[in-house]
């Protein structure tokens, strides 16, 4: 049992170290042009609350009025 579970950590290991040279490939591509990239989540400066509140309200108006006119459209008598 011991035997099989180490040649199956072997196996693993070889399969997996052709991965790692992947990671260690030359940067030497030119960088892209500033004004063509999106900028980093991480360095864009995040929105005060006032912001993701107003953003949060909109989205439950929106999601509100959708299921209103859904509920509406199923109170509604079919037409004959």
């Amino acid at each position: 049992m011991l035997n099989r579970i180490a040649w199956i950590g072997l196996g693993a290991v070889l399969a997996l170290a052709p991965l790692s040279a992947f990671a260690q490939t030359s940067q030497s591509a030119p960088a892209a042009s500033s004004a063509s990239t999106i900028p980093n989540r991480a360095t864009v400066r995040p929105g005060t609350h006032r912001t993701r509140a107003q953003h949060r309200n909109t989205l439950n108006r929106q999601r509100a009025r959708a299921t209103a006119e859904h509920a509406r459209q199923l109170r509604a008598a079919p037409n004959k």
